[in-house]
Formats: structure tokens, C-alpha cells, sequence
């Protein structure tokens, strides 16, 4: 589990892995670098899919989920 605290957090996971992140601040943004990643957020039913190169805003506060669907690098700023 993940605490985001830090103006940026890096990330790496190995292909089906995943990560529960708290206190993630709405505004916080979340960046695909490598992989593929699926992401939730509490209080969205939408989910999202991350290329390389594309990023996701979180608009909740709460938890966020995060998993590689291919080995992945990310990270939260």
C-alpha cells in the first residue's frame, strides 16, 4: 500500500500486480510511462485504462487501485 505524500511518486509492477494507494488528493494525476495499467478510483464507477503516455486526473478523495495489466512504470504527481 502506497501513501502518496511525496510530490511524485514512482512506481514500477511486474505484469498482473497491484497497488493500493490512500490519501491520494483529488488534483493528484497519475502518469502511464511504460505498460498498460487499469486504475479505480472510490466514488467513480468509471474505470480507467493507461497507455504509455497518458495520464489520469483523480477527482475523489479516497482510495485509489492500480493494476499492471503488462509490466508497467508510473507514477503520481
Amino acid at each position: 500500500m502506497i501513501s502518496t505524500t511525496e510530490p511524485k511518486t514512482e512506481i514500477r509492477m511486474p505484469r498482473h500486480a497491484y497497488q493500493r494507494m490512500n490519501g491520494v488528493k483529488p488534483g493528484s494525476t497519475l502518469f502511464c510511462d511504460t505498460g498498460i495499467l487499469w486504475v479505480t478510483q472510490s466514488g467513480d464507477r468509471r474505470d480507467y485504462v493507461l497507455m504509455p503516455g497518458q495520464k489520469m486526473t483523480v477527482t475523489k478523495r479516497g482510495k485509489v487501485l492500480v493494476e499492471a495489466m503488462r509490466d508497467a512504470d508510473f507514477y503520481v504527481a
